[in-house]
C-alpha cells in the first residue's frame, strides 16, 4: 500500500518505508536525455574510429608513394 506525502509528487510504500517518485513525466525526460547522451557517445566513438582509419590509410598512401618514388630514382639512374 501506498500513501501520498503531503505537497509532494512522492508517495511512502507502507511495507518497505521506501518513498517512492511519481512523476511519470520527468521519468520520460530522463530516459529520453539518456538514450541522447548514449547515441552522443557512439558517435564520438564511432567518429574517432573513422579518423583513426583515415590516418593509417594516409600512412600506408605515403609510404607506398615514398616507395613508388624511391624505384623511380633508382630506375633513372
Amino acid at each position: 500500500m501506498q500513501v501520498q506525502i503531503k505537497d509532494s509528487k512522492y508517495v511512502r510504500d507502507l511495507s518497505s518505508k521506501a518513498v517512492l517518485n511519481t512523476d511519470k513525466q520527468a521519468l520520460e525526460e530522463y530516459l529520453t536525455k539518456k538514450e541522447i547522451a548514449k547515441r552522443t557517445r557512439n558517435e564520438q566513438v564511432e567518429t574517432k574510429e573513422r579518423v583513426s582509419k583515415v590516418e593509417q590509410d594516409m600512412a600506408e598512401i605515403k609510404m607506398l608513394l615514398h616507395k613508388l618514388l624511391g624505384q623511380k630514382d633508382t630506375n633513372a639512374n
